[in-house]
């Protein structure tokens, strides 16, 4: 592959926008687009079929055999390809060594309508104006490697498409349905006979005594002020035991034991791990 004088002026049009997406929500959302950084994440992007816009890549990549494989389908795709200095990726990159690779892509479709898989209990994810973007992405992550079937987000929950959200996720946000909720989500859940379950620091249902089985909406809260008061007056409260000494874990923590308990007790019962309905 022929290269050519990279890019280095931090000043060009285009590193003015990706650094524009990177650092502005309301930007991403007028443009539908989103940055994310690091091979492995673009590759999942490119597996799936998620629409490009632009990539910048430095030679950290073109050093790596997969990142060379990547930049060839890449080229064959006929995707925009812009070749730059490790001093715009490192002006750019919001880790401390870039893997040499950052694109931009359009943002995948959003789920409406709860698309649930036929034939078994409902599996889902909810976050509840979670704040912290790596929380966020982590929950993600963790939602789609247990087998839920959707995870949902409430108002005033941190940018799904945060750069950071999508590091976290490791690739997961691109394979489980994402859906912004609506202000009577709860209503529409019980309508379809859905339990609402939140966690509770105490004083709830031990959480392995807890029927994971039958459908419910595992609602994870804000990181200081826990779930909203209307939401915890309406669901079942569970608890993860502690010892005395601590006060509390860290959200992330929570929905992944909780997340990956329920797929166990699942699989216990023989319920079909059936992937979720990706749009």
């Amino acid at each position: 592959m022929a290269l050519i004088q990279p890019l280095d002026s931090l000043d060009n049009k285009v590193v003015k926008v990706v650094r524009r997406l990177l650092t502005n929500r309301s930007f991403r959302e007028r443009q539908h687009q989103a940055v994310l950084e690091g091979c492995r994440i673009l590759q999942d992007v490119v597996d799936v079929g998620i629409p490009i816009h632009l990539v910048l890549y430095g030679k950290r990549m073109m050093q790596l055999e997969a990142g060379r494989s990547l930049l060839a389908r890449l080229q064959m795709a006929r995707t925009r390809l812009i070749y730059v200095t490790d001093k715009v990726l490192d002006a750019l990159s919001d880790v401390e060594t870039h893997q040499g690779v950052l694109a931009v892509i359009n943002w995948p479709h959003m789920a409406q309508g709860w698309p649930l898989p036929r034939g078994v209990p409902p599996f889902i994810v909810i976050a509840d104006q979670i704040q912290d973007p790596g929380n966020l992405g982590t929950l993600i992550r963790s939602a789609q490697a247990a087998g839920a079937h959707l995870m949902g987000f409430t108002k005033g929950t941190v940018d799904v498409y945060n750069p950071k959200t999508m590091r976290s996720s490791a690739g997961s946000i691109f394979k489980i349905p994402l859906m912004p909720l609506s202000d009577g989500w709860m209503d529409e859940l019980q309508e379809q006979q859905i339990r609402l379950v939140s966690t509770m620091v105490a004083e709830g249902q031990d959480y392995t005594e807890f029927d994971w089985v039958q459908p419910f909406a595992l609602v994870l809260g804000n990181e200081g002020n826990g779930v909203s008061s209307e939401l915890m007056a309406r669901a079942h409260g569970v608890t993860i035991p502690m010892v005395p000494t601590a006060e509390s874990i860290n959200v992330a923590v929570a929905g992944s034991i909780l997340a990956f308990h329920a797929m166990s007790k699942r699989r216990q019962q023989n319920v079909p791990l059936i992937p979720p309905i990706m749009l």
